[in-house]
């Protein structure tokens, strides 16, 4: 059968050469960061409830301004996009990115780690980054503590940037699929058409035969609407062809969902949908969680939206092309998978690079 031959081909699959424009993931992060406001932004869309709450606010603000967490001039935010699917419930962090900005001149930052990035898990042993939340996070009961997992993950991404990240975003993908559906279906612009033979089907991971594991799916070029289900695959979609396979074609796929997202319900007027209103802020809420309160969301908000052009992001992706990272050819000391290992054995020159994007400086911060 034809979708057992890509299942052989899987690992294959994983090997490709992860390459990405740097700038096409501009929109990405913003589009994340604007969902963090989500919640605000339907808010002030409300005419009522932005009347109740916005004297408060003010006057609250005026006694006691909200401050960003800065480090060195920088406010930065880690965004981990969780991966949940399945009856086993994992928990990979395949999407995990570091934006950062400063609130004098702007200077929007983006920094992508693979999730296949080597790292040392201590005391869990060694693994891919993507994994670091599942095992920082899981009790011995094997009940998972969110903000357990995600302060582990941010200790091991300061240690491979060498920087402080005071704020993260922790982003659930399979809550969109209820959000869409509430929303009645969003457009999608799908930028090539591809097929995949080997998604997986949730729920059926021990399944036999093996065929009984995966399903095809099929996407035709061109602008469509798409389900909360139909989206939701092809967001997920890792296996598929026509150059759709990589993880960074991935996340491109995902951005274009999460825009589609935040068109729909900017064409929505929701004062005249109330119970909509509070289906989506229920969602929104169990799907996006953040260590930053709501007046810090609020201000790195104002003061994102006083920089004119934000298009001119530096951007930084630790894949081999950046000549930071490798993919070792001997793959036996890992476990036989395919894995990236920083240049020389150590962050020394990914922490140069961070400076250098940060500050223009040449050097590592001492």
């Amino acid at each position: 059968m034809k979708y057992l031959n890509h299942q052989v081909n899987l690992e294959l699959v994983k090997g490709r050469k992860k390459r990405l424009r740097r700038k096409r993931l501009l929109v990405f992060s913003l589009a994340l960061l604007l969902i963090v406001g989500l919640g605000i932004l339907v808010v002030s869309r409300v005419g009522i409830l932005q009347a109740i709450f916005a004297p408060i606010s003010f006057v609250a603000r005026l006694v006691n301004p909200v401050q960003l967490k800065e480090v060195d001039g920088r406010v930065n935010v880690l965004v981990l996009g969780l991966d949940t699917r399945g009856a086993r419930g994992l928990m990979n962090t395949d999407t995990i990115f570091v934006g950062s900005f400063s609130t004098v001149e702007g200077d929007p930052v983006l920094i992508s780690i693979p999730r296949d990035f080597w790292v040392n898990l201590s005391p869990y042993g060694y693994g891919r980054i993507n994994s670091a939340y599942s095992r920082g996070g899981t009790q011995k009961d094997g009940t998972l503590k969110e903000e357990q997992g995600v302060t582990f993950v941010k200790s091991k991404v300061e240690e491979i940037l060498g920087i402080e990240i005071p704020y993260w975003v922790l982003v659930d993908f399979e809550g969109f699929k209820q959000i869409v559906d509430t929303l009645e279906g969003i457009e999608v612009c799908v930028e090539r058409a591809f097929d995949d033979y080997a998604y997986p089907i949730p729920g059926k991971e021990s399944a036999k035969p093996l065929s009984a594991r995966y399903e095809h799916i099929h996407f035709d070029a061109g602008c469509q609407k798409m389900n909360g289900d139909t989206a939701l695959k092809y967001a997920r979609s890792r296996t598929g062809s026509n150059s759709e396979g990589s993880d960074f074609a991935r996340v491109r796929r995902q951005q274009r969902v999460i825009l589609g997202v935040k068109n729909k319900l900017l064409s929505l007027d929701l004062l005249l949908h109330l119970g909509k209103l509070s289906e989506l802020y229920k969602q929104i809420t169990a799907t996006v969680k953040t260590n930053a309160t709501l007046g810090e969301v609020q201000r790195s908000l104002e003061v994102t939206a006083k920089f004119e052009d934000l298009s001119e992001v530096e951007s930084l992706v630790l894949d081999p092309e950046s000549k930071l990272v490798y993919h070792p050819t001997n793959s036996a000391p890992y476990g036989g998978a395919y894995v990236l290992v920083p240049q020389g054995g150590s962050f020394k020159k990914i922490h140069a690079a961070v400076r250098k994007l940060f500050y223009g400086e040449e050097t590592e911060k001492q």
